[in-house]
This record gives structure tokens, C-alpha cells and sequence, in this order.
């Protein structure tokens, strides 16, 4: 406790009628340390916890350190002697909550708690708390004792943040229209299929929402179906606009169930994931699975008997995360200081690593011309591709871009025949009538004219229809309202034009297109807040990665979900504090190995 003056809490000061407003709740306090106590121990609503321990009856009546001056605290008391104050029931319940949100913000082990270092920590600072800090979980042994069940780290603190987090979100999202809906699959540690469900309201980040587990439920489009459509009724059907998954052919038997109940919300395929599998399709050529092979024996072969800091600027592809290829090629071909100390026939590196069984065909390969004029073509084959990925999987990236970048793909490959089918391929599989409706309702798009094909005419009819299902009574009007809009932007004189060109679509409808084309403008307006990626939903899986690990297997899939909950909307919610803590150390080791490839030692 330290020395305080009355006029640290009163301000105003009545000389006349001894009185002063206080500072917390702006009440009228009489100037005495009696009345100061009184009010904070009960009348002042705004009163902290730690005014309220402070000024608690035991506290105030066993201390003499309220007054008008500003003595110093004697220093024969001790740091522990002044921070050892007893807790009544609020304070430990306010250090309990700020403890549990230390746990669940950062995704570290519970049994922590019990861990005598964290208890000394805990001592250092009130020692009387340390006394009664809660357990990492319940005692099984003593199920009897509600005030210890209750008081654990998995148990009722878990539900009680849980609660008032779910709340927090669910006003956020019950405030807001246009969502959008993603979803995406996953094995965990014990084998059983989970599914989750995140939710993105305009420009903000996606909220994680509820998983479930599908373990023993038939693969069926109806169930699917069932199971999405219970999480949009959950909300309200009407606030949704678009749901987006993965490409698994059950799932698109389950969008026409979907649609058919509700017109308004349209289903899409991720874009990301879509550019991804044509990345895979580029690289499963004869001739570029040859490069990517070589590259492999070659990474392979230096980050066994290479240094760390060579060994750590190479990268490996990941299995199905084809766009991974593209960083382990680059970061091959940027490592020139492997090939010149590999081909070096006197380096000291070189007899380090190759005392009696140096392979041949990888020193082969890596004094080769030709296999490196082959990484090269591969790295410029894929390298647009591998970089549009990133750009789709970006929370705000809207569904027009799905269209536009296979279109700059397919332009880009024109001297590649074999590429340009597999782009067209690739567009097909991913297509849906959103996708071409977002893309002519985007003011740009329609002023670049780049489409592929007939496909501009599609894209009218598509948008014609869809107006027809959503918007019955004004279809008509929207469908003249269109013919008008894309005949302006087309024609569009040059200054005009670059201006437009800088607009994004929503910017657009909501500054111009509102009152030009107001019957159109209610078809526009869900489309603009449509993404293109379910990424978030599969970036989740790190988070539950991380919690239900095999050193905490034996966390019920609900705990874990309650966590992954916790930690994903606690940060996004969190003003002052937004780090991913699971992510960082994966952040830092890229980086890591980005600035170790661009500037070798």
C-alpha cells in the first residue's frame, strides 16, 4: 500500500462547504478521509478494485497511511511486507480472470500454474494470492468440492471467459449483415474429423465461431448441408450472403441443397486453394517433376552435412501445399553460395561433407548448366501463380480477384499452350455464377475488358438471374440499370477512366453507383463484401494444432474448441495487444530464412 492525499481522489474543492467531487464518478464527497473511505467502499460506481481494497473497512481501520501529506512509507517495510494484503472474494476474482486470460491468450500448458517457479513469481508479487491460486484442472479425487472445480484453469474459469467472450462476439456479428461463412476439415491427434466454422463480418477480421466433430456421421450432402445450415439459422439466415469451402465434391452437392433454401446466399469454392491444386498441375509435367526432383536430392543432400546457416536457407516443398515449391526452388536458386563452395573442388566445405561417399549425381547436378537454366524456367513458370496465392488468402480480398488473376494467369502463359489449358482447367473447377458477378460488378474489371472467351455475356446473364431470385420486384429495373453501367464504364473517357481504375468496388456503389443505379446497387452491395478464401478457416488449424498436441491429448474436443475460441477472439477483440504468439516463432524462423538466402555468409 503507498501514502495517499485526499486530493488524489477529490478534485473541486469547496473551501465553503468542506467538499469535492469525485474524480471517479463525479459525485459530491465530503473532504475527510472518513467520507473518501465510505464512498469508495460503497457509493462510487466507478471505484477500481484496487480502490476498493484499499479503501476496505479491514484495511482502513488497521492503517494509518490515509492522510493530507505525503509521508513516505518507512523503510524498515520490506517489499513483501507492503504488497502482502489480504484478498477478499472481488479482488481474487479480478486476478483470477486476468490470470485465465494470460493462459488463454497465449495458448500455454495449464499445469503451468502448478509449477513452483510460477508460484514464487506469484509470491513476489501477493502473497496472499499465491496461497489461493487456482489449480490447472480439477481434482477428479475430490469431485465433492464445488469451490475447487470451479476454481480451475479447464474448469468453470474456461466457461466463464468462454461465456463472456461468445457474448462479445455475437454482438458483433448480430450488429452486422453480409456475412460470410467458411469452413474447412481437419484429423486431429485422436483421429476424429473436425469440422469448424469461422465467420467474417465486413471489414473486420474473421471470427473462429464453433467446430463439430463429424466422426461417425456419413459423408453425405445432406448431412453437410444440415450441419452448415444449422450454424447460418444459429445467426440468422437472413445476415448471410456467402459461404465458402474446400473443393470436395460432397461439399458442392451441399451448396445446391443451401441455395435452394435460401436464394441469397451464394456458395464458392476457395480461390487460394483453387491456385494451389494449378500450381500442382504445372509442376506434375514430366520435364518440371524432373527439375523438382533434382532440387530435392540437392536440398536434401546439403542440409544433412551443410552448417546450419546454409542448411536453414534451404526449404523443403510441403506435401499439398504446392505453392511451397515455389519457395523451395527460390530458395535453391537464391543460395548461390552452396554452388560456388560445392563446385569448388579445394574447398574446405566441400572435403568436410564429402570424406569418402560424396554422391556423384547430386555433384553432378549441381555443377550442371542446364539443370539450373531449368530452375530458372520452373521458377518463372509457377512464380505468378505461387504469388497470387498469398494475395487470395488475405481476409479482405474480394471474390472478383478469383476471376481476374486467372485471367492475367492465363494471359501470362500465352506462349504456353500446355499451361494455358491447365489455367482454363483450373478456372472451370473453381467457377461459380458469384464469381462472375462479383467480377463485372467491379467498375475496373468492366473498364479493362479482360474477358476470357464469351464469357462477358455469361456473366449478364448470370447477374440478371441472380437478381431475379434475390430481388424479384426490382430484377427489371437492375437488369436495364446493368446494360447502362457496363455501356458507361466501357466507354469511359482516359482521365475518367484511371480514376475508376483506383476505386474498389464498394467505394465505388457506395459514392456513385448508389444513386446512378440504385436498383442495381442492391444486387452489388452483398457482392462487394463477398471474399474469395476460406483461409482462415484452415489457419485455424495451427491454432488447434498447437493446444491439442500429444503433450495434451486428453483435452475433450469441447475444451479444445472453448481455447481455440479464446484465442483467436480474444486477439482479434484485443485493442491493445493483436499478437499471434502460436504463429510468431513460425514468423520469425521465415524471415529468418528469407534473409539467410538473400545474404549468405
Amino acid at each position: 500500500m503507498e501514502n495517499i492525499k485526499i486530493s488524489n481522489y477529490l478534485t473541486n474543492l469547496d473551501r465553503g462547504k468542506r467538499s469535492g467531487t469525485c474524480s471517479a464518478c463525479n459525485k459530491t464527497v465530503q473532504w475527510s478521509k472518513e467520507r473518501l473511505a465510505a464512498h469508495k467502499r460503497s457509493t462510487c460506481q466507478n471505484a477500481s478494485v484496487e480502490e476498493k481494497r484499499l479503501f476496505s473497512k479491514r484495511n482502513y481501520e488497521s492503517s494509518h497511511l490515509i492522510n493530507d501529506s505525503q509521508q513516505l512509507p518507512s523503510t524498515s517495510d520490506s517489499p513483501m511486507q507492503r504488497v502482502h494484503l489480504p484478498i477478499n472474494e472481488e479482488l481474487k476474482n479480478d486476478i483470477d480472470t486476468k490470470l485465465a486470460n494470460f493462459f488463454y491468450r497465449t495458448g500455454i500448458s495449464f499445469r503451468l500454474v502448478e509449477s513452483e517457479v510460477f508460484k514464487d513469481f506469484v509470491k513476489s508479487l501477493n502473497p496472499s494470492y499465491a496461497s489461493v491460486i487456482p489449480k490447472a484442472q480439477s481434482n477428479r479425487t475430490h469431485l465433492s468440492s464445488r469451490k475447487l472445480e470451479q476454481r480451475s484453469l479447464s474448469g468453470s474459469l474456461i466457461d466463464k471467459q468462454y461465456t463472456k467472450c461468445s457474448i462479445n462476439v455475437n454482438e458483433i456479428l448480430n450488429s452486422e449483415t453480409n456475412l460470410t461463412l467458411m469452413s474447412d476439415g481437419w484429423t486431429n491427434i485422436r483421429g476424429d474429423l473436425i469440422v469448424n466454422f469461422c465467420i467474417r463480418a465486413p471489414e473486420q477480421k474473421s471470427f473462429f465461431y464453433t467446430s463439430i466433430n463429424t466422426s461417425g456421421i456419413i459423408q453425405k450432402s445432406s448431412a453437410v448441408a444440415e450441419a452448415i445450415l444449422q450454424v447460418i439459422e444459429k445467426i440468422d439466415s437472413q445476415k448471410f450472403t456467402s459461404f465458402i469451402n474446400d473443393n470436395a465434391p460432397v461439399i458442392k452437392s451441399a451448396w445446391r441443397i443451401i441455395e435452394e433454401k435460401y436464394p441469397h446466399i451464394s456458395a464458392s469454392r476457395c480461390g487460394a486453394h483453387g491456385v494451389n491444386l494449378l500450381v500442382k498441375d504445372i509442376v506434375s509435367t514430366i520435364e518440371i517433376t524432373k527439375t523438382v526432383k533434382d532440387a530435392e536430392k540437392i536440398i536434401k543432400y546439403v542440409k544433412i552435412r551443410i552448417a546450419a546457416n546454409i542448411s536453414l536457407s534451404l526449404s523443403m516443398p510441403v506435401s499439398t501445399r504446392w505453392f511451397s515449391y515455389y519457395k523451395s526452388i527460390c530458395s535453391l536458386q537464391l543460395s548461390k553460395y552452396v554452388f560456388i563452395k560445392l563446385v569448388d573442388e579445394e574447398s574446405p566445405l566441400l572435403k568436410e561433407i564429402q570424406p569418402k561417399n560424396t554422391s556423384a549425381a547430386v555433384m553432378a547436378l549441381i555443377k550442371s548448366n542446364p539443370f539450373r537454366d531449368r530452375l530458372s524456367k520452373l521458377v518463372k513458370s509457377i512464380e505468378f501463380s505461387a504469388n497470387v496465392i498469398g494475395k487470395l488468402e488475405s481476409d479482405t480480398a474480394p471474390l472478383s480477384l478469383v476471376y481476374d488473376y486467372f485471367g492475367q494467369m492465363y494471359h501470362s502463359y500465352m506462349d504456353d499452350k500446355d499451361i494455358k489449358q491447365k489455367v482454363q482447367s483450373r478456372l472451370d473447377f473453381l467457377f461459380t455464377p458469384c464469381i462472375g458477378i462479383a467480377f463485372i460488378l467491379t467498375p475496373k474489371n468492366v473498364a479493362e475488358g479482360l474477358y476470357l472467351n464469351e464469357d462477358k455475356t455469361d456473366f449478364i446473364t448470370a447477374t440478371v438471374e441472380f437478381a431475379k431470385k434475390i430481388k424479384p420486384e426490382i430484377a427489371a429495373t437492375a437488369e436495364d440499370e446493368l446494360i447502362a453501367y457496363i455501356g458507361e464504364i466501357s466507354v469511359l473517357p482516359e482521365r475518367r477512366k484511371e480514376t475508376i481504375l483506383k476505386m474498389n468496388s464498394r467505394n465505388y456503389w457506395n459514392i456513385i453507383g448508389r444513386d446512378k443505379f440504385p436498383a442495381l446497387y442492391e444486387i452489388a452491395k452483398p457482392e462487394n463484401e463477398m471474399i474469395c478464401s476460406s483461409a482462415t478457416a484452415e489457419r485455424a488449424w495451427s491454432t488447434f494444432r498447437f493446444i491439442h498436441s500429444r503433450l495434451r491429448n486428453r483435452l475433450t474436443n469441447e475444451r479444445v474448441e472453448k481455447l481455440v475460441f479464446l484465442y483467436t477472439n480474444s486477439m482479434l477483440m484485443d485493442t491493445n495487444d493483436k499478437t499471434d504468439y502460436i504463429l510468431e516463432e513460425d514468423l520469425r524462423m521465415s524471415a529468418q530464412i528469407c534473409a539467410d538466402s538473400a545474404n549468405p555468409r
